[in-house]
């Protein structure tokens, strides 16, 4: 009926309209929503601009922004103080008044040059150019230039950040260190004839020095020989004193012909480079004894354990050799005792030969290693004074050191360090 047609229209009128409340209600609430997110975003935006702002005000290399072209829209502290230009001079100039417009004449001072043409190289890779301060002054800088994203700063992102730094004091330190490296190839090669000169001296002073000694032992002999065939034949004139003068006669030849040699081996030490093999030290040190043959009261113990390396056999059996009869040599009474030990030092060995004998008076420490050197008188005790600075010399040469301790009435401790990987030759 038409009664119940206008209650279904009324009804359709009202549940539309609850409807369209219903929509409005709930597109208030998502404009609200989108209104609080957008002022969140907003606040970050602006949070992140600050932040931006503060580092790039304060960081130490210099920061320009500019737009797609090119030109500056900020320039901070640290590039104004670099490039001398006052930020406001600068905005909106093409960021190119910075480079040195003829940089490619001064591509030499840097590393590695950049074409600065190329305006905008994207990516952080740095790049090398000449730039130019505001009273004309060329600097070598690195640059990179990147882009700047939209939500991180109040630009496009056709906007690029440019960060410089000056490099001087970096290309300053490289053109030094080429010019020590020139000094030091020019080194080499004087180094070089040097050495050359220096073994053709060595190999003309071991000639001469054979050549003297065996010159000069040649008379020696003869003298010697000539005086015991006068002895012979003038036997029975000759008085108890004149015998005992041909015989100093003779002893005075025999210290001479010892000298020649030691002075022979002397000059020869620590200067010819032996070939390296596999040293048992126990057995060598058993070897030296046994040719030194010391009086049988004389005890000479070696402590285990002894190394097995490789090494120059020669020049560490002459060092061993002449500290044992040292020892033996000088030893008051000739019942007295030698140690020998071996300690690892890493790199090294150290080396001991003790004795208990009288010892030595700090005050010739140093005095002892000097060649032809004696603190007893050779009448009373022959001796030649060369052994120890034979000792020294082979022990410096192969990159090692000796020491002594020692005092009178407190025997003698020699110690040497013998390294374990040869000095090459």
């Amino acid at each position: 009926s038409l009664q119940e047609e206008q209650q279904l229209n009324t009804s359709f009128i009202w549940g539309g309209s609850g409807v369209g409340a219903l929509g409005i209600l709930f597109a208030l609430r998502i404009l609200q929503q989108l209104s609080a997110e957008l002022h969140a975003r907003q606040s970050r935006l602006s949070e992140s601009q600050c932040l931006i702002r503060t580092l790039v005000a304060n960081v130490v290399d210099g920061v320009a922004i500019v737009d797609a072209g090119g030109k500056i829209q900020s320039f901070n502290q640290a590039a104004v103080g670099m490039f001398g230009y006052p930020a406001d001079e600068v905005i909106g100039d093409d960021w190119h008044k910075l480079l040195a417009p003829a940089a490619e004449v001064n591509q030499s001072l840097l590393l590695h040059p950049a074409d600065a043409s190329q305006t905008f190289v994207s990516g952080s890779q740095s790049q090398q150019a000449m730039g130019q301060r505001k009273n004309g002054d060329w600097f070598p800088i690195e640059f990179s230039i990147n882009t700047v994203a939209d939500d991180a700063l109040v630009a496009t992102q056709q906007d690029r950040i440019i960060i410089i730094r000056d490099i001087t004091e970096r290309q300053q330190a490289a053109a030094r260190l080429v010019a020590t490296n020139r000094q030091l190839v020019d080194l080499n090669v004087a180094l070089n004839v040097t050495n050359r000169s220096l073994t053709a001296s060595n190999r003309e002073l071991d000639q001469f020095a054979y050549i003297t000694a065996h010159d000069l032992k040649a008379p020696l002999r003869a003298i010697a020989s000539l005086s015991e065939w006068i002895e012979e034949e003038l036997a029975e004139q000759l008085s108890a004193e004149t015998r005992s003068q041909m015989q100093l006669l003779r002893n005075r030849v025999y210290r001479m012909q010892a000298l020649l040699d030691s002075l022979l081996e002397y000059s020869r030490s620590g200067r010819t480079q032996k070939p390296i093999s596999r040293v048992d030290l126990d057995a060598l040190l058993t070897e030296i004894v046994e040719s030194l043959a010391p009086p049988p009261t004389m005890t000479i113990e070696i402590h285990p354990p002894m190394p097995i390396f490789n090494t120059r056999k020669q020049p560490l059996q002459q060092v061993f050799f002449h500290l044992i009869d040292n020892a033996i040599r000088h030893h008051p009474t000739k019942v007295g005792r030698v140690e020998i030990s071996a300690i690892d030092l890493e790199d090294c060995y150290e080396f001991t030969v003790a004795d208990d004998g009288d010892g030595i008076d700090p005050q010739y420490h140093d005095r002892i290693y000097t060649i032809f050197q004696t603190l007893t008188a050779r009448d009373r005790q022959e001796n030649i004074g060369v052994g120890l600075a034979i000792v020294k010399k082979i022990v410096t040469a192969e990159g090692g050191s000796i020491e002594l301790d020692s005092a009178v009435g407190r025997g003698a401790i020699f110690k040497f360090t013998w390294l374990k990987q040869p000095i090459a030759s």
